[in-house]
């Protein structure tokens, strides 16, 4: 598998590397900072890559030659939009105008129709960068393209526990280490058959007891 990672420095990135790498995957890191790109341990190359320009995108990923693109990058602040959304849609159409067909994208619980489950000090503490989130979303399905949109709940530091775990219900809500996203983000990229779903990824033991019926999505092999 040769898989091209934006936000690869970043702290989910990270792990994303580190992971595919020990898959035997090849890796292509995509980030801003040379320097990071530098540290990384296990992306077989790298790009510099400015975001806000779409151009230099899709040189990265013509650059690259993926089988998935994966896009972990995420803005600060109240120019998040940059990022969060008008970075995403760049990779997004980069995917489209180089023949990539997977794209996978990081995005967050409180996004799209699993707004209405988040908490309002979700809402008022990220409120804007969920919305440029939701509106990247929005973007990536609209695009013929074969994609997943993971949601992670709470994202905190810390080893792989092994209970990260997917669901196809917008209502889920909890934790997740970036460790264990990375690992279910690579389980749903090494399978082809899981394609155009929106998935939720938190750590099963912090879901609360209730709603009763939300049942775990199994990844087909």
């Amino acid at each position: 598998m040769k898989i091209l990672i934006f936000g690869a420095t970043g702290r989910t990135g990270r792990h994303l590397v580190a992971q595919a790498a020990a898959r035997g995957w090849t890796v292509h890191a995509a980030g801003r900072d040379s320097e990071r790109l530098l540290d990384l341990v296990g992306a077989a190359d790298a790009s510099v890559v400015d975001l806000g320009d779409p151009a230099a995108v899709a040189e990265a990923v013509k650059r690259a030659s993926p089988e998935v693109i994966v896009s972990t990058v995420g803005g600060a602040g109240p120019d998040c939009w940059r990022v969060d959304e008008a970075g995403n849609d760049a990779i997004s159409d980069a995917a489209v105008q180089c023949g990539v067909r997977r794209v996978v994208q990081i995005s967050s619980l409180g996004c799209g129709d699993s707004r209405p489950f988040a908490s309002e000090r979700i809402v008022a503490a990220i409120g804007p960068a969920l919305d440029a989130k939701t509106r990247a979303e929005d973007h990536l399905r609209a695009l013929d393209l074969d994609w997943i949109i993971i949601r992670p709940g709470g994202l905190t530091e810390g080893e792989p526990t092994g209970s990260g775990a997917l669901y196809a219900d917008p209502r889920v809500h909890g934790r997740i280490t970036r460790a264990d996203l990375a690992e279910l983000t690579l389980r749903v990229i090494a399978s082809p058959a899981t394609t155009r779903l929106i998935l939720s990824a938190v750590d099963r033991t912090t879901l609360p007891a209730e709603p009763a019926d939300i049942r775990e999505f199994v990844v087909a092999v």
